[in-house]
């Protein structure tokens, strides 16, 4: 009984650590892109945790500075820029890696760059000589492999089985050469940088992804700002509607009452694309349309319904008898409902709320029919996305710019979320 037992438990963690998992791991990653340079970002493979330091590397060709980053992925140094003019370099630089390099680090390195290059002028030049013979005669086995393949397929095709082995050994030699020049090439590049390069490193600035997303999406501020009017809005809205018709549902009996609170969830049936196509006209007649309260009013249909039913129950749940007791002490019904049931009907409130709060805050396909001029935060993301050609950190970075509101929201209304779930008391 005790094996069966361990074994059941061990499954069931299992379980729950594989559901987590699944859960986390999106998220985790699209955390980590928003934290990397345009460098980091089209790396490949992508690294699992994003760098907080970039490692440099300087070099002076034909009287210009060479700049190279350290590729963790490809576990080299990568050009990036060229140029005899520091401004440029910064720029370039600042916007590849999100590192600034100031002017007097700069001239500190081309300093010590210059001094290595007086002391080791020859022996320069004649390991960049043979650094170019290397790289063409790899170049050289690189073309001939992928003719001599070629002409294995073709042999191969024929049956020719002489041409076909004689066409192998020749394949298997300039692999073996090449892998030999490459191993060469690895050490003159290494003995090169010793003598001929200065390595340094710069801090990453790790919110420039936030920071340029904001700057070059220039409707992204205004955006979240009308999305978290319309967020709160449609809060306001379909608490003051569905709650009032929660309470309704429990506490009085009428005729169609069980059919009445079925067919308010009808209207989540539809998506909600087919219900803002008709609800474009009727927005332009009010003076709604592409406004905040307008798009507030829309999200509200579905979540109307969701609220009468999450309150209802929760209204059905707290005896009537309260009330009843809190009139005879002599207050009114209103007051027996502010004093006694409101309160404890918050949690259903605190978690209509949130169902709410999110659904409104992350449409997209709504937002997109029934706004024109003033789009919401996540219409500016999908656009982002669909127009960044490319720019994934930068997308990253709005996507989650975009989730933290409704954490937040969420983080706030926790207790009484946990207090409805039989958790912390408030």
């Amino acid at each position: 009984m005790k094996v069966a037992k361990i074994i059941k438990q061990t499954l069931f963690y299992i379980v729950v650590a594989s559901i987590v998992l699944v859960i986390l791991t999106p998220i985790y990653f699209l955390v980590t892109i928003s934290f990397m340079s345009d460098q980091e970002a089209y790396d490949w493979p992508t690294q699992m945790i994003p760098s907080f330091f970039n490692k440099f590397k300087l070099e002076m060709i034909d009287n210009e500075f060479l700049i190279s980053v350290y590729s963790a992925a490809k576990k080299s140094y990568v050009t990036i820029k060229q140029s005899s003019s520091f401004e440029d370099i910064q720029k370039f630089v600042r916007n590849k890696t999100n590192s600034t390099i100031k002017k007097e680090l700069f001239e500190a390195q081309v300093k010590k760059l210059k001094q290595l290059i007086l002391e080791n002028k020859d022996k320069i030049e004649l390991l960049r000589s043979e650094r170019d013979k290397i790289k063409r005669q790899i170049n050289r086995l690189t073309v001939e492999t992928v003719r001599l393949k070629s002409q294995l397929e073709i042999a191969e095709k024929a049956n020719m089985q002489e041409f076909i082995d004689m066409i192998k050994k020749q394949i298997e030699s300039n692999e073996q050469k090449k892998s030999e020049f490459e191993k060469d090439l690895e050490k003159v590049i290494k003995e090169l940088d010793e003598i001929g390069a200065v390595h340094f490193n710069v801090a990453k600035n790790i919110f420039d992804n936030y920071i340029n997303f904001f700057r070059v999406t220039s409707d992204a501020l205004p955006a979240l700002i009308r999305s978290i009017e319309v967020a709160i809005l449609t809060v306001v809205i379909s608490l003051s509607i569905g709650g009032m018709a929660g309470y309704a549902f429990a506490r009085y009996s009428f005729r169609g009452k069980n059919l009445l609170k079925l067919s308010v969830l009808f209207v989540r049936m539809f998506p909600g694309i087919s219900i803002a196509m008709p609800m474009v006209i009727i927005l332009i007649n009010m003076g709604f349309y592409d406004k905040p309260i307008g798009l507030s009013l829309v999200y509200s249909v579905g979540q109307i319904g969701m609220t009468v039913w999450i309150t209802a129950s929760i209204f059905m749940g707290i005896p009537v008898e309260l009330e009843e007791a809190a009139m005879i002490f002599g207050t009114t019904r209103r007051g027996a409902f502010f004093k006694v049931t409101l309160p404890l009907a918050l949690p259903g409130l605190a978690a209509s709320a949130m169902y709410a709060f999110i659904g409104s805050w992350a449409e997209t396909a709504q937002a997109i029919v029934l706004t024109q001029f003033n789009p919401t935060f996540p219409v500016v993301v999908y656009q982002t996305l669909v127009g960044a050609k490319g720019l994934i950190n930068l997308t990253a970075a709005g996507g989650v710019a975009l989730a933290l509101p409704a954490v937040v929201f969420t983080m706030i209304i926790r207790k009484y979320i946990l207090q409805m779930w039989g958790g912390v008391r408030v």
